[in-house]
């Protein structure tokens, strides 16, 4: 999940998407807003079960590993559990 600072927002003017915490923002592909906003308690699995769906070509797994990881790095990702 994403911590309780963080957020993800549609920026209209930019045509951006956006994750935005207090020490800046990520602008996102339209992957990484996808997986942005599947962040909401599912598991891993869960989560790219339903990218697979979204996005033909497929995403690999590897790829949204990587990206969450480098989320949790930021300190922008919390485990559900710790609700």
């Amino acid at each position: 999940m994403l911590v309780r600072h963080a957020r993800y927002r549609w920026d209209e003017l930019r045509r951006q998407h956006q994750l935005v915490f207090p020490e800046g923002l990520l602008v996102l592909n339209e992957t990484g807003a996808a997986i942005v906003n599947r962040c909401d308690g599912r598991s891993t699995e869960e989560l790219i079960a339903s990218l697979r769906e979204q996005f033909a070509e497929g995403v690999p797994a590897g790829d949204v590993a990587g990206f969450l990881e480098r989320l949790a790095q930021k300190g922008l990702l919390r485990d559900a559990d710790d609700s």
